[in-house]
């Protein structure tokens, strides 16, 4: 009788046992597995890889605290899978090529460890292995793995370099999350035809990235406008969020500004703007260029200032208008000073022409150069820079330089002459550089001072 009792007292404790196994280690386990397939078939990777580390953790805890238990293989297979679908690979593919050796898994279980070492595969850049094992997933009765294969599939193409295959390997998945890595890459191949086609197709499902617009800024690099301009009106007309249409004006805006298309410029900065009605970084960004761009318009150091003065507190706290700001400071300090060959004004105007954009006064005190500093080996540069700026009278400055300085190095270079032995070539030059040197230093100590926190009250 007693050794019944024992016996019967032995068996419910190895079913207490095995079942405390189960329901807290391989039943959570698999929960968290299961999850996470569903955050897949959404293509949901973010919240997929969450669970499946989880997944793989709870097998893990089994494994090591039960290493005797029935349920081990079971354990190795959830811990094997969900590790390597959640990246943790440097464990998972041993597990995974010993469980494919063995005869204890079902067809289903098979075929989802092969995709996982094949994701594994993938990732440790040897997808010549994983194509072929992927490839024998697509006709899977299991229709989200099939898609997984395919996907995965795409994604060993794209690591090849290989970005013509995947349009094929996609059939006709929407897949989301691989299209923008597609795009990436094709990105960084300058494939910008590519690009726009994907970026039109996300467009046209409301899918919104902030890689767009780091997207339209290279397409138009590139010189593609009419790209850009196909991308940005198939997200106004899917009505994305507000916020990331102010974003894609924004950029094309800024481009369009940076080469001097000030009227394209100005429709994209407005519509940041609009869209941007909250107290917003990219709406007062917009708000401060559509301020300024009538930089370009200024033709004296009077219409700057007036320009300069009507700008409200609101512009001057933007990152644009301070860099703006530190420009000018220096295009001040250089303007202001007088030298008897006029350097400092000349390289005013450079700063003009290249860091204020503001071309036609450049052009104006390069001629300042000339009318002030007439024996200045200066002058010939000026006009020349000068004949630049305004190519419907180049013709005429380019004779001037020819027949009032034809002993200077820019005369030499029109005759299409040697100009390094001529005075000039290094004199000019040289002044320059004088000028530029003590201008930078003043400058950079007046922004050191501008920039010091204020002293507390009642310091010395």
């Amino acid at each position: 009788m007693r050794a019944a009792q024992r016996l019967t007292m032995a068996l419910a404790s190895w079913l207490l046992g095995s079942g405390c196994v189960y329901y807290n280690g391989i039943y959570n386990a698999q929960a968290e597995a299961r999850i996470a397939d569903a955050r897949l078939r959404r293509d949901d990777e973010g919240e997929a890889t969450t669970h499946f580390q989880r997944s793989a953790v709870i097998a893990e805890t089994v494994l090591v605290r039960h290493p005797k238990s029935q349920w081990r293989n079971r354990a190795v297979y959830i811990a094997a899978r969900s590790g390597a679908m959640a990246a943790q690979c440097e464990r998972a593919m041993p597990r995974l090529r010993t469980l494919l050796t063995g005869t204890a898994l079902s067809a289903g279980e098979r075929d989802r460890a092969r995709l996982a070492l094949a994701s594994c595969e993938v990732r440790a850049g040897r997808s010549n292995d994983a194509r072929p094992r992927l490839d024998s997933l697509f006709r899977s009765a299991d229709r989200e793995l099939a898609r997984q294969a395919r996907l995965w599939a795409a994604r060993a193409a794209l690591s090849m370099g290989d970005r013509d295959a995947v349009p094929a390997y996609l059939g006709g998945i929407d897949a989301g999350v691989l299209q923008w890595e597609l795009i990436s890459a094709s990105m960084s191949a300058r494939e910008y035809a590519r690009v726009e086609s994907l970026l039109v197709q996300r467009a046209r499902l409301g899918d919104y990235r902030e890689d767009v617009t780091r997207a339209l800024r290279e397409i138009l690099a590139d010189g593609r406008l009419d790209a850009a301009e196909r991308i940005v009106a198939q997200y106004d007309a899917a009505r994305v969020r507000d916020d990331g249409r102010a974003r894609m004006h924004f950029a094309l805006g800024d481009m369009y500004a940076r080469g001097g298309r000030d009227s394209l410029a100005r429709g994209h900065l407005y519509a940041a703007r609009t869209l941007s009605q909250r107290d917003t970084v990219t709406g007062h960004e917009a708000h401060a260029r559509l301020a300024l761009l009538d930089l370009p318009r200024v033709a004296s150091v009077r219409e700057l200032d007036t320009l300069m003065a009507r700008q409200d507190s609101v512009v001057w706290r933007t990152a644009y208008a301070r860099q703006v700001a530190d420009r000018l400071l220096l295009f001040r300090v250089l303007e202001g000073h007088r030298d008897a060959e006029s350097a400092a004004v000349y390289l005013a105007a450079e700063i003009a022409r290249d860091s204020l954009r503001a071309p036609r006064l450049a052009r104006a005190l390069f001629l300042r150069v000339a009318r002030e500093s007439p024996a200045s080996p200066l002058v010939p540069h000026a006009w020349y820079a000068a004949a630049l700026l305004e190519p419907d009278s180049a013709a005429a400055w380019e004779r001037r330089v020819l027949e009032e300085h034809s002993r200077s190095a820019v005369a030499a270079r029109l005759r299409g002459d040697d100009p390094t032995d001529r005075p000039d070539f290094v004199s000019a030059p040289e002044l320059l550089r004088l000028q530029w040197t003590d201008a930078v230093r003043i400058w950079s100590d007046s922004l050191r001072k501008l920039r010091l926190p204020p002293k507390p009250a009642g310091s010395r």
